[in-house]
């Protein structure tokens, strides 16, 4: 019985990872049309995605973009020690530098 229970509680934090891990890739990405703008954006205390989306009206260069328009990196930039990427963006003839 304990093995039945054991497994049963097994399978359901794997769901629930599984759950997690689907509700991060359907969340759009914030991108800002150059690095400096999302630092801009990072040094208004936007630290997490939740924050960040609660300022992100304050920063006309950055925007919300689908997961699924998000490429590979373009360009890197170190600052800090935190690494930057500008991720290519479907349909666009620019990249976008994301939140590390």
């Amino acid at each position: 019985m304990k093995h039945a229970i054991g497994a049963l509680g097994g399978a359901v934090l794997l769901l629930a990872g599984a759950a997690a891990a689907a509700q991060e890739s359907a969340r759009p990405i914030i991108a800002c049309e150059t690095l400096v703008g999302l630092r801009q954006l990072m040094g208004d205390g936007a630290t997490d995605h939740m924050t960040a989306l609660t300022r992100l009206p304050r920063h006309p260069a950055c925007r919300l973009v689908p997961r699924d328009r998000v490429g590979a990196a373009e360009q890197r930039a170190m600052i800090g020690g935190a690494p930057f990427e500008c991720l290519t963006v479907r349909h666009e003839g620019r990249c976008g530098w994301v939140m590390p």
